[in-house]
Order: C-alpha cells, then sequence, then structure tokens
C-alpha cells in the first residue's frame, strides 16, 4: 500500500483517488483554495492544508515538511500551478519522495505555445494560423491579416484574459467590444484562426515515448455558448486516425513519460484540424476516460512506482466508446453566468434543457458519486461552507477526515 498526497485539488482528483482508493492504497489531500471540495471526498484519509502556490518558497517547504511528518510515498500535482511549481522544486523535496508527473523539462516545453508550434511543424502537426501580438495595434492588424472567426488566448497556461480562457471573435465589431482596453498583466497573446467543429481530447498515460492507454473523447459542450471555457459534457468516441498519428508523433518526439491530455480543435464541414496543446498533468475530465475503462490511473500508479507495465498491441482499443460524462456543477455555473450577462429567455431556456439532458443521458459526473456524494454537496453549499473552512485553516495546520 502506497500514501499519496494530492496537490492542487480539482475535478480530476476524484477519479485517481477513487479507483487507488479502492486498490488499498491512503490518500491524502493538500488544500490551499477551491477544490471542488475534494478532501470531504470518503476516498481521503486526511487533509492538510498548504500555502498559496504564489509563495513557492513557503509552499514547497510546506510540502517537504508533510513528507517528512507524514511519510508520503508519492506526491500527485493536479492543477497547472501545481505541477509547474513541484517541476521547478523536485530537489528541494525529500529524496524518497516520488512525484507523479512528467519530466520537468517535458513540462517546460509542454506548457510553452511557441516550442510546441514549432514541435508542431518538425512533426507535420497541424496548428491553425497565429499571430503573437503586444498591444491593440497589433491586434487590430492581426485580426485583419488572419480573418474571422478568430480566437485570442494568453500565451501561458492557467492565465485568462478579462476573466475567460479565450475570447472568441466572429467579427470586427467583437473586437471593439470585448477588447474596450488591452489587459494589462499580459505583455503578449496569441490570435488564432478558429475552427468551427468540437474539441477532441486525448487522455494518455505514456513510457518513454510510447502511449500504454489512451481513450479519445469528443467535448460536445462548454459552459460558454461560443465552446470556449470549462468543458460540460462530452463522449468516449472512436480516435480519428489522423489525431492518433498526430498524438504518437508528439509523444514520441517529446519522449514522454506520465500522463497527459493532448487537445485538438476539428471543422464541422470538413477535415481540418489544429493542434492545441498538450496538458503535461491529469485532464480535468478524466473520468470520462476511467468511466470508459482506459484505467489510466492504475497504468499510471504502476509506472510511477516502477513496476513493468506490457505495451498494448492497441493502446487505444482500452477504453470504450460510447461513455458519456457530465459535469452537472460547472453545467448549472456557466448557466447562471450567462442569465446574469445577458443570456435572452430562449437562450436560457435551451441552456437549462440541455443541462437536465446531461444529467439524465451521463454515465459518470466529473465530482458527484451516489457512494461518494459529500464534495458534489458541498459544492452546490459552496457559499457558506467557504466561510467556515477559512474559519478552519486559520485555527488549525492539519486534521484527520472525517470517517
Amino acid at each position: 500500500m502506497a500514501k499519496l498526497f494530492l496537490i492542487g485539488n480539482h475535478r480530476p482528483s476524484f477519479a485517481l483517488a477513487r479507483t487507488l482508493h479502492r486498490q488499498g492504497h491512503e490518500i491524502w489531500a493538500g488544500h490551499n483554495g477551491y477544490s471542488d471540495y475534494f478532501e470531504r471526498s470518503n476516498s481521503v484519509a486526511g487533509r492538510l492544508a498548504i500555502p498559496d502556490f504564489s509563495n513557492e518558497s513557503l509552499c514547497i517547504r510546506t510540502i517537504a515538511e508533510y513528507c517528512e511528518e507524514y511519510g508520503f510515498d508519492v506526491i500527485v500535482p493536479v492543477t497547472d500551478r501545481a505541477t509547474r511549481l513541484l517541476a521547478g522544486y523536485r530537489a528541494a523535496l525529500p529524496k524518497s519522495v516520488i512525484v507523479m508527473s512528467p519530466d520537468p523539462d517535458v513540462i517546460a516545453r509542454c506548457v510553452s505555445k511557441t516550442r510546441m508550434a514549432e514541435l508542431c511543424r518538425q512533426e507535420n502537426v497541424p496548428v491553425a494560423d497565429y499571430l503573437p501580438v503586444a498591444n491593440l495595434s497589433q491586434l487590430r492588424r492581426a485580426c485583419e491579416s488572419l480573418g474571422y472567426p478568430l480566437v485570442v488566448k494568453p500565451t501561458g497556461e492557467g492565465q485568462f484574459i478579462f476573466g475567460q480562457k479565450v475570447i472568441t471573435l466572429n467579427a470586427p465589431e467583437d473586437l471593439a467590444e470585448l477588447f474596450p482596453a488591452w489587459p494589462g498583466e499580459h505583455a503578449h497573446l496569441l490570435v488564432q484562426r478558429r475552427l468551427n467543429g468540437n474539441r477532441i481530447n486525448h487522455y494518455f498515460v505514456a513510457w518513454g515515448g510510447d502511449i500504454l492507454t489512451a481513450c479519445a473523447i469528443e467535448i460536445e459542450r462548454t459552459d460558454r455558448a461560443d465552446g470556449s471555457g470549462y468543458a460540460v459534457e462530452g463522449v468516449s468516441i472512436t480516435p480519428r486516425p489522423d489525431l492518433v498519428e498526430h498524438t504518437e508523433a508528439l509523444v514520441e518526439a517529446l519522449d514522454y513519460t506520465g500522463v497527459g491530455c493532448a487537445q485538438f480543435m476539428t471543422a464541422r464541414d470538413s477535415d481540418a484540424t489544429s493542434f492545441l496543446e498538450i496538458n503535461p498533468r491529469l485532464g480535468a475530465n478524466i473520468a470520462g476516460a476511467e468511466a470508459a475503462g482506459a484505467d489510466i490511473a492504475s497504468i499510471l500508479f504502476e509506472l510511477t512506482m516502477g513496476r513493468d507495465i506490457a505495451l498494448a498491441e492497441d493502446p487505444w482499443a482500452k477504453a470504450r466508446t460510447g461513455v458519456r460524462y457530465h459535469w452537472a456543477k460547472g453545467d448549472f455555473s456557466g448557466w447562471i453566468w450567462r442569465l446574469r450577462n445577458g443570456a435572452g429567455l430562449g437562450e436560457s431556456i435551451v441552456g437549462a434543457l440541455r443541462l437536465l439532458r446531461g444529467l439524465v443521458r451521463s454515465n459518470v459526473d466529473l465530482v458527484f458519486s451516489w457512494r461518494d456524494p459529500a464534495p458534489a454537496l458541498a459544492c452546490w453549499l459552496h457559499p457558506v461552507l467557504r466561510r467556515l473552512r477559512n474559519r478552519e485553516d486559520a485555527g488549525q495546520r492539519g486534521v484527520k477526515a472525517p470517517n
């Protein structure tokens, strides 16, 4: 039995913890902010408060102290910030502790959009035309040069523009409306041609550039009307041969070992695709891949512990197709956001019906489980529990979770 410490927790923590808990491993949660109340899961043996990631030295020192004090065997960084933090400070952790994430050099390449664009060119992986911009004047010229529709996105992972992951521009008038000023926290942004289809995610575990297991999931809806934002509903599909080839080429070129999520945009009216990114961590919707039978959590754990894993003849064949996931809380929050931002009656009714349809037809929710309902219930009660948890964190450093 191993003792795992999950840091920066949110939706993907549940799939990993529930699988490994059933196998007899001990799961602890490190929390320093909103975490979808993962620490309330009955798969979690205990929870420990850690400092905010912005104070990197204090945060990593606290994590190292916890490793010594509680005897953790494995640290699992879940979010982008946790992944980057532990990649930069692995030498500061006890040598006996294993970090369940790709090599720091691989992480650095994956989070660099320019380095990944260059790798895509080398491996003949399509990337929609894009231009970097540093001010409003350059942004206007880039839009005129590339043509609409477009997306504007940050150059770094985990960043936002005016509170959004990306901003979609369908016509010139959108630019004036959605970009009244340059977002001062960004030195540069990327402007890119936008394909009009759905996003396809490849959740995988790899060893030395070879994929051990993988699952293709089509993102059918997000919490934003324009398809940006967080995915709330998706379905496992038969992998497209061209996208399988692209993912395998990039994973091999990176000599990738560990878990990851490769993302591609598609077109409704053609076979065109565009590489988006590889997230060098647990994908946010990995519960869908687990429900489809990809066995990502178990294979990742065996790989992390240095155990031999046989290469599958077809690692993409393990997952079943037609398995649906839904994130009910995220879907509801997105519906509320649209209401507050001017959604009309018709759009609101359609959104509510889609939410109900997602509840009825999904095979798995990203957070809720009938066997482990407390975290999802806490998410719905978040405004009240937030005040209680702030008092709790101020009064104690670590507590044993309730049975």
